[in-house]
């Protein structure tokens, strides 16, 4: 069971207790570190092989047992399920259970020689001995057959070590393992050790299709389901293992028919997680930017699965918009310009123009606000200077985006129509809604300079038109490239 510590009237004077260490042991602490360590590796020389860091890193340690023996009377409740997790690591680094009394004889006698106060070390005492109980208890429980096979790194290890546990307990001896409220995944602890031979052979046994007389045993959801960002890991700590999980993703029927034969992609994951909503697996494999890796079939089966049944539309919808207002930008900044002015051609440029800052730049302003704040709230961005810069505008598309946004607001308050109506003279000889008053001409070049310059972003920005074809697709990843 778990110890439970209780606000009784011995607690409370170890507490009153554990003040007198605070105050009397930070300043000794970093001269008392070599003499425990000294005291340590006498009582238990093979001590040694699992304290080869670095004498700070060390001493840092040292200071840490202070502070969880002081921290053990001030919040009992948290200290307990910290160090049962504290445990769970110390069986992924193979610690054994053995070494704990010693280090404790070793801090316990080191204390006695920095205080003659012996409320002060028997506060220490109690808390320590407390604190080494709990993670002998968690290193005892977590110590499964799996976790010991981890350390070796080895594959054959790792599979005798898990044949010996039933077909409906495989996949949660391998993701899991539980001390009191506290968990580790000795999938994860393999990945984040660097025993990846272990991981490979975890990730194959959990893909491995076994059955019985009324039930077939797949792990896969059980692994997606523990882990959610499983991808999103292996693109960042294990690379390689990410051809082995997409391998186990698919299965092959033994018979062939007509030539052929039956392949199923378990996909389920990779398109929607847990909770319904849509994955962000092919997210994760777009940033690794590994193109082996997305040519591999599952990737290509789940990517083909969301542009057909989803993503086509929405692009060609927002695509086939864009180019709309494209054309209508062309048709008022350059098909109705030239020849005489007359009353239609000016009512026509007029509602080109209006369509433009009310159908175009009213929208993009909308999404960029949205996103820089989201981007913003997200915590999503850098500093450049003094201006927080979102990681979305990375992107060039999307710094296109913003440099179109600002070209058609310069636009909008340099109008020469909006000049002439506010400013020009409009009586009765007068046409209505011209550009071409006297009151425009101090704007009219300039709202020319920033008309091209938007006809030129528009342009570039409908460039991801060309996925519609394979062959000029091909053309611009050279041209780019």
């Amino acid at each position: 069971m778990t110890p439970m510590l209780t606000d009784s009237a011995p607690v409370q004077m170890d507490r009153q207790r554990s003040k007198d260490v605070k105050l009397q042991m930070p300043c000794q602490v970093e001269s008392a570190s070599p003499e425990l360590y000294k005291r340590f590796f006498a009582n238990a020389p093979s001590g040694q092989d699992f304290f080869k860091q670095s004498t700070t890193r060390l001493y840092f340690l040292a200071d840490r047992v202070v502070e969880m023996t002081v921290e053990m009377y001030r919040e009992p409740r948290k200290m307990v399920q910290e160090i049962s997790g504290l445990g769970l690591r110390h069986v992924g680094w193979g610690i054994p259970p053995e070494l704990f009394s010693p280090y404790c004889s070793g801090a316990v006698d080191t204390i006695r020689a920095l205080t003659p106060d012996e409320n002060a070390q028997a506060a220490f005492r109690f808390s320590l001995s407390l604190i080494a109980k709990i993670l002998v208890r968690a290193v005892t429980e977590g110590s499964t057959l799996v976790m010991r096979a981890i350390n070796t790194n080895q594959e054959a290890s790792l599979k005798k070590a898990i044949s010996i546990a039933p077909r409906g307990r495989r996949a949660m001896e391998l993701l899991n393992i539980s001390v009191g409220t506290q968990s580790i995944s000795p999938l994860f602890w393999s990945i984040e050790s660097g025993s990846l031979n272990s991981a490979r052979a975890m990730l194959v046994d959990l893909l491995t299709i076994r059955a019985d007389r009324d039930v077939y045993y797949y792990g896969c959801d059980a692994m997606f389901t523990r882990h959610p960002d499983l991808i999103l890991r292996l693109c960042s700590d294990a690379s390689t293992l990410l051809w082995t999980l997409f391998d186990g993703l698919v299965w092959r029927s033994r018979l062939v028919q007509n030539g052929q034969r039956r392949v199923n992609y378990y996909i389920k994951h990779l398109v929607q997680d847990v909770e319904g909503n849509f994955s962000q697996a092919l997210k994760w494999l777009a940033h690794h930017k590994d193109p082996r890796l997305v040519s591999h079939g599952v990737v290509v089966t789940f990517a083909d699965l969301l542009w057909n049944r989803l993503a086509s539309f929405q692009f060609l919808l927002g695509r086939g918009y864009f180019l709309f207002t494209l054309i209508v930008f062309i048709t008022s900044q350059s098909l109705l310009i030239p020849g005489e002015e007359s009353l239609g051609k000016n009512i026509a440029t007029f509602v080109c123009r209006c369509f433009l800052y009310l159908g175009s730049m009213s929208k993009l302003v909308f999404d960029h606000c949205k996103t820089f704040c989201g981007a913003l709230k997200a915590g999503d961005y850098h500093w450049y200077w003094i201006l927080p810069v979102p990681t979305y505008l990375h992107s060039t598309q999307q710094v296109g985006g913003l440099l179109l946004v600002l070209l058609l607001i310069l636009m909008y308050v340099q109008e020469p129509v909006l000049w002439c109506i506010a400013f020009g003279d409009n009586g009765p000889t007068s046409i209505p809604l011209s550009a071409t008053c006297e009151e425009a001409n101090d704007v009219r070049t300039s709202y020319s300079m920033c008309s091209c310059l938007a006809m030129m972003m528009y342009w570039a920005l409908l460039m991801d038109f060309t996925l519609l074809s394979m062959r000029i697709s091909a053309f611009v990843l050279v041209t780019l490239a």
